[in-house]
């Protein structure tokens, strides 16, 4: 109980925490030089944002079609709370206990609050589609951009690739439920592959519209958990107080007192981090929104914000209903399937709407996810710094977006998705996409610790000699100023921590697929370096270009595609 009052006080801490982290950035981006120009016209805001890319020697390309609520939206989408609660959250308790809920999320929103102000920083300073992979090239060069590009599209790969396998098995078993179809293996594998090809058309040619979906999709995820709540508070509170239910580890739910131990309450613990790995994918939209150096910053920070605090009262709450509930204590793994048991009380109809609601969220979010892929395999190709660079750089100048770059993410990740789902059976499917899992948090987590490692190792060799502290060129408006060396201590000592815990957790085939894989990674990571270094890659000195084009150059390739 001593520790469930410790994770309760470390939740208030996190409130406070947002509270002052927020105040110390607005003022940071109040004393700096950025303007945010409120006062003229799009025009004006549209060229300041236009020449700031093209000092980075990027063209303006992709449409600046976001504002503030669709970038909000946008960020806020990639993290899962909604899909967190329907197919996470089983799996982390069932592993730990409802203990990972009272008392380790509150951990785990602490630190991802702490990473969200480290990638918001960068999103500040380098606004960019290419998210970590320049931010990695710009604090440590070539080489941690590649590995930092390639470790976060594989990881990214495996996150969209467990979310849509979840989703469609999901969705058929209730569309067997609630509708009475009995499309057994064929509706699987078809819901499957129609999930990847709707991404794919949507992240292609719908992008610009997209934003303004995901503004409504972030609107009816915050929703759906208070309705959430509402619902479980009206029709299955017990009338006891199950608080205490939230200090339980698997280990006491056990009949014998037997089970659970270190290492399954690691899975648990670590399983829900998976839900603040969508951060960077919100700081990938520089190119597409509006005075991105503080609109992309505030939504990444605000949507962490959001998920640390809405997530803490959403789940305890099914934690403690589904072990206190009516109808007695419900199993760990059917957390989930129990949750939408739930509205079926209410009648066919609202079982259905929540069914509708839940699935199209959890749809938008792995959109979200290709996109990102897609950007970040776009920004690598225009580098010259993945293969087929020229086919995978192209930008179509009907739609505004790299369809090649989309088209070959939803391959990379839809075919070995249908080859999984072909390969392992259903019932097989609670033991081993946790694995997929593991594998990506280790993976974004290493893609991130790069860029944020070189940051803090830049800061601490900028103090002068009489302790005064250089401005870095890695440093935009939003900014957390004399407390951003501590927050990045902390949270690259964070993801590189649980990262080896989750590499650790692999069972041994995974271990071995992974290690293959980082090796065949390593080779091309190491070939394509050499390559560009015979090339003479542009160096970053002083101030931070990503190509050699001339802003002549970069209004020349603009000319194909006014806005």
């Amino acid at each position: 109980m001593l520790l469930l009052w410790i994770g309760c006080a470390l939740f208030a801490a996190v409130c406070g925490l947002a509270f002052f982290l927020a105040r110390v950035a607005e003022r940071g981006a109040k004393l700096s030089l950025h303007q945010p120009l409120r006062s003229h016209g799009a025009y004006v805001r549209y060229m300041r944002d236009k020449h700031e890319l093209n000092g980075l020697g990027i063209a303006q390309q992709l449409t600046r079609h976001m504002g503030a609520p669709s970038s909000f939206g946008l960020a806020f989408s990639s993290l899962p709370l909604v899909g967190g609660a329907l197919f996470l959250l089983g799996p982390a308790i069932e592993a730990g206990g409802p203990a990972v809920i009272g008392i380790g999320w509150p951990i785990v929103g602490l630190f991802g609050l702490l990473t969200a102000c480290s990638v918001a920083a960068y999103a500040s300073a380098v606004p960019t589609a290419g998210g970590c992979y320049h931010w990695a090239l710009a604090a440590s060069g070539r080489r941690a951009g590649l590995w930092s590009g390639w470790l976060h599209i594989g990881g990214s790969a495996l996150l969209l690739i467990t979310t849509n396998v979840w989703l469609a098995d999901w969705s058929c078993r209730k569309i067997e439920r609630l509708f009475g179809s009995t499309g057994g293996a064929g509706l699987y594998y078809t819901v499957l592959a129609g999930l990847f090809a709707s991404q794919a058309a949507v992240a292609a040619r719908a992008m610009r519209g997209f934003g303004r979906v995901l503004a409504w999709s972030a609107a009816v995820q915050l929703l759906l958990p208070v309705a959430i709540v509402a619902l479980l508070a009206a029709q299955v509170w017990h009338g006891d107080d199950p608080f205490q239910a939230l200090g339980l580890t698997a280990a006491d739910l056990s009949p014998a007192g037997e089970g659970g131990g270190q290492a399954p309450a690691l899975l648990g613990f670590v399983l829900l981090q998976r839900l603040f790995l969508g951060l960077g994918e919100g700081a990938q939209a520089g190119e597409e929104t509006n005075d991105p150096r503080v609109t992309v910053p505030w939504s990444v920070f605000l949507s962490a914000a959001a998920l640390a605090l809405l997530g803490f009262v959403l789940f305890a709450f099914i934690a403690m209903q589904a072990r206190n509930g009516a109808g007695g204590p419900v199993p760990q793994a059917a957390v989930g399937d129990w949750l939408v048991g739930a509205w079926e009380r209410l009648g066919s109809a609202a079982a259905a709407l929540f069914f509708a609601l839940a699935a199209a969220v959890v749809w938008a979010g792995g959109t979200t996810t290709l996109a990102s892929v897609s950007k970040t395999l776009f920004a690598m190709a225009r580098d010259e710094s993945a293969p087929y660079a020229a086919k995978l750089a192209a930008v179509s100048m009907r739609l505004r977006w790299p369809v090649r770059a989309t088209l070959a993410a939803a391959a990379g990740a839809g075919l070995p998705a249908l080859a999984f789902a072909l390969a392992v059976p259903r019932d097989a499917l609670p033991l081993l996409l946790p694995q997929l899992v593991l594998a990506g948090i280790a993976a974004m987590h290493a893609a991130y610790v790069l860029p944020i490692g070189g940051r803090l190792k830049e800061t601490l060799r900028g103090q002068g000699a009489g302790g005064t502290w250089k401005r870095s060129r890695l440093k935009g408006p939003w900014e957390l100023g004399k407390y951003g060396a501590a927050v990045d201590a902390a949270t690259a000592s964070w993801l590189a921590g649980t990262g080896l815990t989750a590499v650790c957790l692999l069972k041994p085939a995974a271990l071995l697929t992974a290690a293959a894989v980082l090796l065949a990674t390593a080779i091309g990571i190491e070939r394509r370096h050499r390559a560009l270094r015979r090339k003479s890659p542009l160096k970053i000195v002083g101030s931070m270009r990503f190509s050699r084009r001339s802003i002549d150059e970069c209004i020349r390739i603009e000319r194909k595609f006014p806005q």
